[in-house]
């Protein structure tokens, strides 16, 4: 953040916006292959950032690359 010439804040936020979902999305598709249970089964979603102020929140846009039903959240 102190660097010469580093990205602004707003610049990495906006980045932040859309890379936490992506990786999210590769986290999350490696835990349920390993579950071995199909999506439908999966109730709950927990999800924790300290990313921002982005609207959607990642959450949300994360259960829509997932394809999860997006119900209660």
């Amino acid at each position: 953040m102190c660097a010469y010439n580093a990205p602004s804040l707003d610049d990495r936020k906006d980045i932040v916006v859309v890379e936490v979902p992506k990786l999210g999305k590769e986290a999350a598709t490696r835990a349920i292959k390993e579950w071995g249970q199909p999506k439908s089964k999966i109730t709950h979603l927990v999800f924790c950032t300290t990313s921002g102020v982005d609207m959607p929140r990642a959450n949300y846009q994360l259960t829509k690359l997932l394809g999860l039903r997006s119900s209660g959240l």
